[in-house]
């Protein structure tokens, strides 16, 4: 029985985008969605009002952008991506354990 070979370049990418969102958790909302820079002024927006019906409007146009961005992106994504998305298969998360 052959072993499965091990993508190391694939696994570093992996891991290291699995960091970086584990270190700023608000790069998700940016990630595959075409309004992203957008999504980052609302937030930017956030940070200086004060007001509560504003700061609800604001986060009113954010949750609409997330949706309406991350549509527009899979329109453009490729048939696979599309196929993966439609199939909903779980991935593993890659991890450095029992790796020597």
């Amino acid at each position: 029985m052959t072993k499965k070979s091990f993508d190391l370049e694939t696994f570093y990418r992996h891991t290291m985008s699995q960091e970086l969102a584990r270190k700023n958790p608000a790069l998700s909302q940016y990630a595959m969605n075409v309004y992203g820079q957008q999504i980052a002024m609302v937030n930017v927006a956030l940070k200086l009002v004060d007001d509560p019906e504003e700061r609800e409007q604001l986060e009113l146009l954010k949750e609409l952008l997330m949706e309406v961005g991350r549509s527009l992106w899979i329109a453009q994504a490729s048939e696979l991506t599309n196929l993966g998305l439609a199939l909903g298969t779980p991935i593993k998360e890659a991890s450095l354990k029992g790796r020597k």
